[in-house]
């Protein structure tokens, strides 16, 4: 890399929630950025932020892998059960399919001259955390859903252990205008449908505002400590349901909820996915802040205010008014 030069970056899962924010906060840093994307429409996503589209399939060696040896590597998978009700049987083919995905891309880096690999991991691998907020230092303890995924974790180790510069990133709850967030929380509160809830007041969770999110991850790719693990997470933890509860007063709608006893979780999302709905997950963020991070919104207040800003800005410019307020 010449010097002054910017870091050139890869990142896949380039057209999802949290994959799709880092590529414009890279390319608005002046970075070289390339996106896999697993399909032509998600290749026109990831062109429209200002990045170089790599059409390709983690789960499928190819040309892609030629491409991935940037200085910096962003390894950023969505959530795979995001809306889908998950049984044993999805939950050991994720298994399987996420141990694969990374070795092919690891191995596909290792014999390159990538600087920092900053792998996105699901903090749900610790298990119920309690109220109180738990350190990275912690031993997991994981949950149904945190045991599909350690095994994948497991094998990241090994390869940090044979000298690959991976840092573990591990966010909470991210909310932003997309994703779980604009179906389950900004869609049926704007337009008076009803939320869905489990239990009277949802477990106690960490939040992460999406542009906090990826700005933390390029913070770690920049200052992290190789071999380290990082909780992703702002100063505030809050109730689940406080997400729809907070949103609703701050844009002025009356919430409508739609609460069911805790135990009908588990018929509905499964087993599974009902352990990440109901367990407490409150993580410290003291070592993201040790080395120099700051939040732009520290609180799910102040990052709630700028999503309804972001709407209020759009429907102004497309509509000729707020989408919040009396109009």
């Amino acid at each position: 890399m010449e010097a002054g030069a910017r870091p050139t970056a890869f990142v896949t899962g380039a057209d999802g929630f949290l994959g799709s924010e880092l590529l414009k906060l890279l390319v608005a840093r002046g970075h070289e950025v390339s996106g896999l994307a697993g399909s032509v429409d998600a290749a026109e996503q990831v062109r429209r932020t200002g990045a170089r589209a790599i059409v390709g399939d983690l789960a499928t060696p190819g040309m892609w892998q030629d491409e991935a040896s940037a200085d910096w590597v962003f390894h950023v998978l969505p959530h795979p059960f995001d809306g889908v009700r998950a049984t044993w049987q999805r939950a050991a083919c994720l298994t399987h399919s996420r141990v694969l995905m990374d070795a092919h891309l690891l191995d596909a880096v290792a014999a390159g001259s990538t600087r920092r690999i900053v792998y996105v991991a699901d903090a749900s691998c610790y298990g119920a955390t309690g109220r109180r907020p738990i350190t990275e230092d912690i031993p997991l303890r994981p949950s149904a859903w945190g045991r599909c995924l350690t095994p994948a974790l497991d094998r990241v180790e090994g390869y940090a252990l044979a000298g690959l510069p991976i840092i573990t990133a591990l966010p909470g709850w991210i909310y932003g205008n997309a994703s779980w967030f604009r179906t389950r929380v900004i869609r049926p509160v704007m337009t008076g449908r009803r939320v869905l809830q489990f239990g009277a007041t949802g477990p106690w969770v960490s939040p992460i505002h999406v542009e906090d999110c990826a700005r933390a991850l390029v913070h770690l790719a920049e200052h992290g400590v190789v071999g380290g693990r990082y909780f992703v997470v702002n100063d505030d933890p809050i109730r689940l349901h406080e997400f729809a509860t907070l949103f609703a007063r701050l844009a002025k709608r009356t919430l409508h909820a739609w609460r069911f006893p805790t135990a009908t979780a588990r018929l509905l999302a499964g087993p599974i996915v009902a352990d990440h709905l109901l367990s407490d997950a409150v993580f410290s963020n003291i070592r993201l802040r040790a080395i120099g991070f700051r939040f732009n919104y520290p609180t799910l207040e102040r990052g709630l205010q700028q999503v309804i800003g972001a709407l209020d800005e759009f429907c102004t410019r497309s509509y000729g008014h707020p989408a919040t307020g009396d109009h």
